[in-house]
């Protein structure tokens, strides 16, 4: 269910604290984007300057596999090509900053009232790459 737009705690519980990020206010059949999020005219990116992406979410079951190394090859390639890639929502919430069960994994969205005028529209995962046997133990076993 989607959470009331008018009440920014509501919207706060539902985006950070329920794990829901964008994606899950754009799965909820949000049919507006929150005032909280509409950058004012000049902040804008110039649409005459973009190009549409054709890049379809990865599926990172396959990594269990034996279509391994295509969905390694599409993530690679993802991130050379593009800077990012689309994961399940699921995977993601498992990592929710504050509650992610590894010191160098976070999900998390651009949600910060007290430091933004205009809330930032993307949830993403970062993560820190220390060392190979920090990654091994660390970053999920899709990532690995």
């Amino acid at each position: 269910m989607a959470p009331n737009l008018d009440d920014g705690k509501s919207l706060f519980k539902f985006v950070i604290q329920e794990g829901n990020g964008i994606k899950g206010l754009v799965d909820s059949g949000l049919q507006n984007v929150p005032a909280q999020y509409v950058q004012p005219p000049n902040e804008r990116i110039d649409k005459s300057n973009a190009y549409p992406l054709d890049q379809a979410p990865i599926d990172l079951s396959g990594l269990d596999g034996l279509s391994h190394g295509q969905v390694v090859d599409a993530i690679a390639r993802a991130a050379e090509t593009f800077g990012f890639f689309q994961v399940a929502p699921e995977k993601k919430a498992l990592y929710r900053k504050g509650v992610s069960p590894s010191p160098l994994v976070q999900y998390g969205t651009g949600f910060a009232p007290e430091e933004e005028e205009v809330l930032d529209w993307r949830d993403y995962v970062s993560m820190v790459y220390t060392n190979d046997e920090d990654a091994l133990k660390h970053w999920p076993n899709e990532c690995k």
